[in-house]
């Protein structure tokens, strides 16, 4: 029988071999080593505590809270005064009075005497004439008058307007109504009123609206030379019939 040729173990095992037994051997080696040599063993310090609880009388008292006092400052009493002591009056001392003088009695004069100087010292007070016949129908005739004669013109233009703003009709009976009033110096109305009435409240009140009508600046300012302020004037309402064709016929009339 022939035999191959021999194989030789490959050099790759025997380093791996090599390797693997140096190791075995170095463990073993350590091993052994460390048979000699004995760790030093620590020591730990103990302490002992003994914990007592102290008696429940001496246990620690909870902390109260500080309350704060409110201290409230009180004024301090007024002083009592006390009242004085009365004075002693020393005893009242008669005083004798002198009897007073007689006293003449003032001379009285008579009545009748007293009466006339009242009635010289009323008469200087009044007013002047002029003013006096104002406030009287006579008066007011005379200023009436002499506006119709110096002022022709002025005094028939009251008349028309009055005349233009007074609508009635007329219901066939007589009525009269007697309306006063004062033309103030830029030709307005004021003050207006009554003097005599009719009996017939639409007619009354007719006659008072038409002068209020012509009253709102119809009548045009004053004269320009009248010497007067305001000026009054009395209006005669009376209706006298009414004409088929006009609607009305009415006399405005100023009274004498």
């Amino acid at each position: 029988m022939r035999q191959g040729p021999r194989r030789y173990p490959d050099a790759f095992d025997r380093r791996s071999a090599a390797l693997s037994g140096t190791m075995h051997v170095s463990i073993i080696v350590v091993a052994w080593l460390s048979t000699f040599y004995a760790p030093e063993t620590m020591e730990f310090i103990t302490y002992e505590i003994e914990l007592v609880s102290p008696p429940p009388a001496l246990a620690a008292e909870e902390p109260e809270e500080a309350t704060q006092e409110l201290v409230v400052e009180r004024p301090d009493p007024e002083p009592v005064q006390q009242e004085p002591e009365a004075e002693e009056l020393p005893p009242l001392q008669e005083i004798e009075l002198e009897p007073e003088p007689i006293r003449e009695e003032p001379v009285t004069e008579d009545e009748s005497d007293v009466a006339d100087r009242e009635v010289e010292t009323a008469v200087v007070d009044l007013p002047e004439p002029e003013e006096e016949l104002e406030e009287s129908g006579e008066g007011l005739e005379v200023r009436i008058e002499g506006l119709r004669r110096d002022y022709p013109a002025y005094y028939n233009n009251i008349i028309d307007q009055v005349q233009r703003c007074f609508r009635w009709q007329d219901d066939g009976r007589r009525w009269e109504t007697e309306v006063f009033f004062y033309i103030e110096r830029d030709g307005t109305a004021e003050d207006i009123e009554f003097l005599s009435r009719s009996g017939n409240t639409a007619f009354d009140f007719e006659a008072m609206g038409a002068v209020d009508c012509a009253g709102n600046g119809r009548f045009g300012p004053l004269p320009e030379d009248l010497p007067y302020d305001r000026f009054p004037i009395k209006f005669s309402f009376r209706p006298q019939g009414q004409s088929p064709d006009t609607g009305m016929l009415i006399e405005v009339m100023i009274e004498r």
